[in-house]
């Protein structure tokens, strides 16, 4: 029988970006290899069951939440200024991509610093990052007249991605909190243009 008081169905919800941001919390100061989803639940107040609904995987609390970067990258690529070389074009619509995540400045810096203090969740990055690379990729090709699989779009957005990654990962281990993501993605663009001959726009 029902307890006198209790509902039947569904658990309350929780607030997906709450819940990850008290997560991170608990990865960040115990360590990701050493913390198991069950001390998470314990230690952040839900049940197991609740943290891998919104969780299926430990992974997924760190990647989990950038799904929406690849729709404002496919809309600022659409939007991109063809009066622009190339190089500077997609440094533009990265750079406006960073400005728009809404990510809280100290969740988004413990998230990172877990990513490159953890390889192995290197090999569980997820699909949006494929999808950063092939929209890349495709822009470049449109603007060289190739093919997105031409060899030179896909070495130009890997080498783009590689460069984003680097600046938010150095971001990520920084003690100055007031460096914002977007200034180190664009010093990491801005690098990469330099040693390539092709230095990036403003």
């Amino acid at each position: 029988m029902m307890e006198p008081g209790r509902n039947r169905g569904r658990p309350p919800l929780v607030d997906e970006d709450d819940l990850r941001a008290r997560a991170i919390d608990v990865l960040r100061e115990h360590g990701y290899s050493a913390v198991t989803m069950s001390r998470i639940a314990d230690e952040v107040g839900v049940s197991v069951r609740t943290l891998h609904r919104y969780f299926p995987a430990k992974a997924d609390i760190v990647w989990g939440g950038i799904e929406g970067s690849i729709d404002a990258l496919r809309a600022s690529l659409r939007h991109a200024d063809d009066r622009l070389a190339p190089f500077d074009a997609i440094t533009a619509v990265v750079v406006q991509v960073f400005e728009q995540d809404a990510d809280a400045l100290a969740v988004g810096r413990a998230r990172m610093r877990i990513i490159a203090t953890e390889p192995n969740l290197e090999s569980t990055r997820p699909e949006t990052y494929r999808q950063w690379r092939e929209e890349t990729a495709a822009f470049f090709a449109r603007r060289l007249g190739l093919t997105p699989d031409d060899l030179i779009p896909q070495s130009a957005a890997a080498a783009v991605l590689a460069a984003i990654m680097a600046g938010i990962g150095w971001w990520a281990v920084q003690d100055d909190e007031t460096l914002a993501p977007v200034t180190a993605v664009k010093r990491a663009l801005g690098g990469l243009g330099a040693v390539t001959g092709v230095p990036a726009g403003p």
